[in-house]
């Protein structure tokens, strides 16, 4: 991360001509003047007409809210004093593009302590942290220890420096954050000093570097964060500057529409084109296949990464270190490789979770009593974090049991070809851990919990202890379309200024008759002029074709797949395997019901020609991820 950070300030260095040349524009300033003593600070600034201060819970005049004082300041006669229980936020408008310095003066009284922190994303408890600092205290990530003279700073990974804190005299911050190239530093001056940097990071970390969750500037929070005896202090002199002109993304691709056309079926292609950053900030990209609807049916599959079939192994986990409540959200992530060749264009219909009887509570169920179990389905974003809430049901707790609890959906999603979430978030009991796990190895995307009520979702695969997968799942009801002929390498990045990258477009006939088959290919971006580009995609096969298909329903799952994975079906033969050149790898024989293969190839993307008694053939699609 170093060596990157190296890099983007040496581009900074050779675009300094240019960003010096910009004039700096101040958004706002605000030294107290204006407010009246002994008020509340965010209250008298709306009074005031202005929109930059609330507080955590969005309730200006509250005891949340800071009073403005007379008894400090670092120039003139008014500052904004803090005391433990306050909560003030600063708001910056939730920038994503440009360049900012956000500057202030704290002043902490002898032997008190303060904090500070940026965010990505606010929305009280469901905020991102994209910085924290502690003053008059270290603080590992978790404790915090009184430290005279000193304080730390998480910025991109967790105690990234020390920071020096005096008391009773103005010590000055300068926040520079560079969203357009993913840079932000942190300044500080001391009375009578020069300034120093006491670190840079990279920007779109969350503030202990665990997850890329994204460039916005959103607020800031003043808070004096350990008891009535020991936090205070006072704030003043707050300026927010654009030091660089209007800047934005401008995302170009190089196709419009991609047409292909087979001689014959059992044959494959890649189509290359390019997608571009033509602008002068980041841009960022997630794409997908559209394949549409399938018909409706009673035909049901459920989904999920834990073994159904096995012997269930259920581990309770304690998603914190304090015996609190807590409110818990977990689950897991399905992309569309995952589910794309069983129930493309299929209805989320069901969802259902595992309630484990956690530490020590018997029969009862370990969740605060009257808090529901509330069941959620998520559309994609970047990050590898939840978008769009698609749907939501909540169980309430009177329905409540130990075990498996289901719900059905008011209004089914159809799963087109985005990743999709499915979660679960209960209120913790004090002392009881009902999040539950298989005890597998944990599909990477099987694993996901987070705490407070929202924010980013941590994984638990990647931690040294997994615990295995979420027992979460769905149930898809409907007729899926096919989706095996057609698949996007990458399908999430970012473009540097002036960046290109070439994209390939996976096409192939393997058990196409003939016809034409379309779709839609589809990329969300955060040019705001070009949000959302579809591309169209059209499959034409001609000539002789393959065999009819299987007449009865087949499933290969899961998919992706270890090597390991899944044959359902009714009077089945045999099965082909063949990579993807077309080279046939492995021939299998089948029985009916569930077949268990173990196929010892490498990474990559498989077909698997499935062939019933009778002769009729079904083309699978399965990619292969050790």
């Amino acid at each position: 991360m170093k060596k990157n950070l190296l890099l983007l300030a040496a581009a900074l260095l050779l675009i300094g001509g240019n960003l010096a040349a910009q004039e700096p524009d101040v958004l706002f300033t605000d030294s107290f003047e204006e407010y009246t003593a002994g008020n509340f600070v965010a209250s008298e600034s709306n009074s005031a007409g202005h929109t930059w201060w609330t507080t955590w819970s969005n309730a200006p005049g509250s005891a949340e809210d800071a009073l403005v004082a007379d008894n400090y300041a670092s120039d003139g006669n008014k500052s904004a004093h803090l005391t433990y229980g306050d909560d003030l936020v600063l708001l910056l408008n939730d920038e994503q593009n440009g360049i900012y310095d956000i500057e202030f003066d704290i002043l902490v009284p002898q032997g008190k302590n303060g904090y500070f922190n940026i965010l990505h994303n606010f929305a009280g408890g469901n905020s991102t942290w994209a910085m924290q600092c502690y003053l008059h205290q270290t603080n590992d990530g978790q404790n915090s220890t009184s430290a005279p003279g000193h304080g730390t700073i998480h910025a991109g990974g967790n105690a990234v420096a020390d920071v020096p804190c005096v008391y009773d005299g103005w010590m000055h911050f300068r926040l520079h954050v560079d969203t357009d190239h993913n840079l932000a530093q942190y300044y500080y001056t001391l009375p009578d000093e020069e300034e120093q940097m006491a670190c840079e990071w990279q920007w779109d970390l969350d503030s202990f570097g665990e997850n890329t969750v994204g460039r916005k500037l959103a607020a800031i929070d003043f808070y004096p964060p350990q008891n009535a005896a020991t936090s205070e202090y006072y704030l003043d002199n707050i300026s927010y500057t654009k030091t660089s002109g209007d800047t934005a993304p401008v995302v170009a691709f190089s196709v419009e529409s991609i047409e292909k056309h087979f001689d014959a079926a059992n044959d494959m292609d890649v189509i290359d084109f390019t997608i571009s950053n033509e602008g002068s900030s980041i841009a960022d990209y997630m794409g997908y296949i559209d394949f549409g609807e399938g018909t409706t049916s009673s035909a049901t599959q459920d989904l999920g990464y834990f073994d159904e079939n096995g012997e269930l192994s259920v581990v309770s986990f304690n998603v914190d270190s304090l015996e609190t409540s807590i409110i818990v959200e977990a689950g897991a992530m399905y992309p569309a490789s995952y589910y794309g060749g069983a129930i493309m264009g299929t209805k989320v219909t069901k969802a259902k979770f595992y309630i484990g009887a956690g530490q020590d509570s018997g029969e009862d169920i370990p969740f605060v009593a009257n808090t529901p179990l509330t069941f959620r389905i998520y559309g994609p974003a970047l990050y590898n974090q939840p978008g769009e809430l698609l749907a939501e049901k909540e169980l309430p707790y009177s329905q409540l049991s130990l075990g498996w609890n289901e719900v059905t959906f008011d209004t089914p999603v159809v799963i087109r070809g985005f990743n999709f979430w499915v979660t679960a978030e209960f209120q913790q009991k004090d002392g009881y851990y009902p999040l539950t796990f298989d005890g597998a190895t944990p599909n990477q995307n099987g694993a996901y919990y987070r705490t407070k009520g929202g924010g980013n979702f941590s994984n638990n695969a990647n931690t040294d202890d997994p615990y295995g997968n979420v027992l979460i799942g769905v149930t898809c009801q409907g007729n899926p379309v096919l989706a095996t002929w057609a698949s996007l390498e990458t399908t999430e990045g970012s473009l540097l200024i002036d960046q290109t990258d070439v994209m390939l477009l996976s096409l192939n006939s393997v058990g196409l008759a003939d016809g034409t088959y379309t779709a839609d290919m589809i990329f969300e971006t955060n040019d705001p002029d070009n949000a959302e580009v579809v591309i169209p995609i059209t499959v034409t096969v001609g000539g002789q074709g393959v065999i009819e298909s299987v007449k009865s329903e087949v499933n290969v799952y899961p998919n992706p797949a270890n090597g390991n994975f899944n044959i359902t079906g009714i009077n089945l033969s045999h099965a082909t395997v063949y990579n993807a050149v077309g080279q046939m790898v492995e021939d299998i024989t089948l029985r009916n019901g569930v077949n268990n293969i173990n196929l010892n190839v490498e990474s990559g993307v498989y077909f698997i020609s499935i062939f019933d008694n009778e002769g009729n053939n079904s083309v699978q699609r399965l990619v292969i991820n050790k």
